[in-house]
């Protein structure tokens, strides 16, 4: 069977997101199924718009995911091309010149007035989608040619019906009469993107397009280009839209404003649950199960199980996806990767005791959906000194708080050591001098000792507080 090729081709005009993310990790698990050869090919044509630092960023957000490229510039293969569009104009040129000899492109000359006015009398002439006249393919009324400026366009035939087989879609037919002479290489020696892409991909042997449903309209002009220099075409794939809770294409414009990987990453994700979660937009295993690593997904992988629907980007999905990742780590690569997170100009840490801090943040671990977040949890250990009007409601809702908080008191400042489990026996020897369980026992006694209405164990949280903060907060409630 011949050796599966695919590729994920960014520009570097933006840095890694959801969307692009989800094409190159649908590349790299169809290649790595079928152990074929996952490439990252950089379409650096359009200079205005590249941005200084995104190929940096794509690799190192990619490479931080477990999206590794067999191939790309950074791991160029002998007799595959260029891996950067940039260092392949010459390339570009020669193949269009090919077209020209064949006579399926032709030498364009017409100036942007001229196409710009050809374009106004179509339009008042009633045609939607205005198309180039051809007008250039048989012109004879220029004069010093060789002095002139021209893009080179591809002679569109007529009428001709175009067919492919997209795994998502099934057969898709195209229509040449919807398409005009289109330009292929610019007059500043520049490809066009449909093109480029073709050329590209044929040089690295690809044998798979996997890529966004945006695509679907560049296909026919691909299509006639493979079959102008009679090449095989490779199997297209157009995975569809990710769209956001308001049904629009998620896309930081939409106002999405957690988009971009960096941002999934300084917040403290794990790079194995954005792996998993984005692997399930678009794309379903079979059963139920949800949490998978990278290594049972390029096993199970089927691409037959494209979804036909848009997906759906859930953000409090991802949350819970990487909540259960971050149970999955032992508690010393939990705690390691906790500690980044923490905010040191709110909570300083250097000034707590290793295993102090260390039994603090292991409380969460069950709670913690990503990083950062353990910073709403420090303050009962740091900085909280006073009640919020809120939970001093909730306290003066429960009866007896007031005689249950003085014996609490009280028998805390007998205590001969301040373990768990003596705290335990003090909390259980509560609820049976004051005839309380459940939340009548646990919440006001929660609220009076860490000030807060909610937090994690109440006994493993007393301790951790610390005997003499506990009273200082018990006496600072009126």
């Amino acid at each position: 069977m011949k050796k599966f090729r695919l590729r994920y081709a960014p520009s570097p005009t933006g840095f890694l997101h959801i969307g692009n993310t989800r094409t190159a990790l649908m590349n790299f698990l169809y290649a790595k199924h079928y152990n074929g050869d996952f490439i990252v090919r950089i379409e650096d044509t359009d200079l205005e718009r590249n941005v200084d630092g995104a190929i940096e960023s794509q690799f190192d957000n990619m490479d931080w995911l477990g999206i590794f490229a067999d191939e790309s510039f950074k791991k160029p293969k002998d007799g595959f091309g260029k891996y950067m569009q940039s260092q392949k104009f010459e390339i570009y040129k020669n193949y269009a010149d090919k077209l020209i000899q064949l006579k399926k492109a032709y030498k364009c000359y017409c100036t942007p007035e001229e196409l710009e006015k050809e374009r106004e009398y179509q339009i008042s002439k009633g045609i939607i989608a205005p198309q180039y006249s051809k007008k250039c393919l048989t012109r004879t009324d220029l004069k010093n040619v060789e002095k002139l400026s021209f893009n080179i366009r591809f002679n569109v035939k007529e009428n001709r019906i175009f067919k492919i087989n997209d795994i998502v879609r099934g057969e898709v037919e195209f229509n040449s009469k919807e398409i005009g002479d289109f330009v292929i290489l610019k007059s500043n020696g520049i490809a066009t993107y449909n093109f480029a892409v073709v050329i590209d991909d044929y040089d690295m042997k690809i044998t798979h397009v996997v890529r966004g449903e945006e695509h679907i309209s560049n296909t026919p002009k691909q299509v006639m280009i493979y079959e102008a220099f009679g090449w095989n075409m490779p199997i297209f794939c157009h995975l569809t839209l990710i769209i956001d809770e308001t049904k629009k294409k998620l896309s930081k414009r939409s106002g999405n404003s957690m988009f971009f990987i960096s941002q999934y990453r300084e917040q403290g994700y794990l790079p194995e649950a954005i792996f998993n979660y984005i692997s399930l937009l678009g794309w379903s295993p079979k059963g139920e199960q949800e949490l998978f690593s990278k290594e049972e997904l390029i096993k199970i992988f089927d691409e037959n199980r494209f979804s036909k629907s848009p997906s759906t980007f859930d953000p409090n999905k991802m949350k819970w996806i990487n909540s259960q990742w971050m149970k999955k780590l032992d508690d010393l690569n939990y705690i390691n990767f906790v500690k980044k997170f923490i905010d040191i100009k709110k909570f300083n840490i250097k000034e707590k005791e290793k295993k102090w801090i260390n039994d603090v943040l292991l409380l969460f671990k069950k709670e913690l959906e990503f990083g950062q977040q353990v910073n709403e949890h420090l303050d009962i250990f740091f900085n909280k000194e006073n009640m919020d009007l809120q939970t001093i409601e909730v306290l003066k809702s429960f009866s007896n708080w007031k005689d249950m908080m003085i014996y609490f008191k009280s028998q805390i400042q007998n205590l001969n050591s301040f373990e768990e489990e003596e705290l335990k026996d003090l909390i259980k020897k509560t609820g049976e001098k004051f005839s309380l369980k459940g939340k009548e026992l646990f919440m006001p006694i929660r609220i009076f000792t860490t000030l807060s209405e909610h937090g994690p164990e109440l006994a493993k949280t007393i301790k951790l507080i610390g005997k003499q903060k506990i009273l200082k907060n018990i006496d600072s409630i009126n």
